[in-house]
């Protein structure tokens, strides 16, 4: 009798599953479509607008399409900003194409700096954990000979995927480095064309404009260098 009944059972999970609403009863017959576009905008969402109309038209309700744009498009004005493109960069977040073409400039040249070198170190804790593990493997006293050159193999390779890696963190960070430069560097000379700036702030931003310009100049120097190491590398492997 209870093998009959699992199937009244899974039949219902299945449809509680594929029956899932993006929007609630009480959100539809509330109607506060401003608001649920504001925070859709506000938290990256895609445009939902045919989901909510789908799943309100159930209860009756008709959204009011104009409003939730509105609400969104104001929403992605603090999710498309730069620091929360920095942000999400940072966290090595995945960032779904959803902000505007006049605030998608803004906004990835903060997260891509910082999404790139964070992806990067992600890959290096990843190799360094392979690497953990296959000598891990390679400790083990009852490893058969076939799984020991497997594991060495395998070793070699997260070895050598950890130094790419490696060198793809110094790159990124000598990147940002760089990005942050020329960043501070465009507010200053935006600040300096002001002609209303007092002339001992004006003196003052222009020793911090040449120490950047002097900081650029060496991480530059540096990018070079590294650039000229990975190249050696590189020839030398081939041998």
């Amino acid at each position: 009798m209870q093998r009959y009944g699992l199937v009244p059972l899974f039949i219902l999970l299945l449809g509680s599953l594929s029956g899932c609403a993006s929007i609630s009863q009480e959100e539809c017959l509330l109607g506060d479509w401003y608001q649920i576009g504001l925070s859709d905008g506000q938290n990256g969402r895609s445009n939902r607008a045919a989901d909510y109309s789908k799943d309100c038209s159930e209860y009756q309700v008709k959204m009011d399409l104009k409003s939730y744009n509105k609400g969104r498009s104001e929403g992605l004005k603090t999710y498309c900003s730069y620091d929360n493109g920095v942000s999400l960069g940072q966290s090595n977040q995945r960032y779904s194409n959803v902000c505007p073409a006049d605030l998608s400039s803004e906004f990835l040249s903060g997260y891509r700096p910082y999404k790139n070198l964070a992806s990067a170190q992600y890959e290096v804790r990843k190799s360094q954990n392979n690497i953990d593990y296959y000598q891990g493997q390679l400790m083990s006293e009852t490893i058969s000979e076939n799984a020991r050159k497997n594991a060495t193999a395998n070793l070699n390779s997260a070895k050598m995927k950890l130094e790419t890696d490696e060198a793809k963190v110094r790159k990124f960070q000598q990147e940002l480095e760089i990005h942050k430069i020329q960043r501070e560097r465009s507010q200053i000379l935006a600040e300096l064309s002001d002609k209303d700036i007092s002339n001992s702030r004006r003196e003052q931003l222009n020793k911090r404009l040449s120490a950047l310009n002097t900081q650029e100049a060496v991480s530059d120097g540096v990018s070079t260098v590294e650039s000229a190491i990975q190249g050696i590398k590189k020839i030398a492997d081939m041998f």
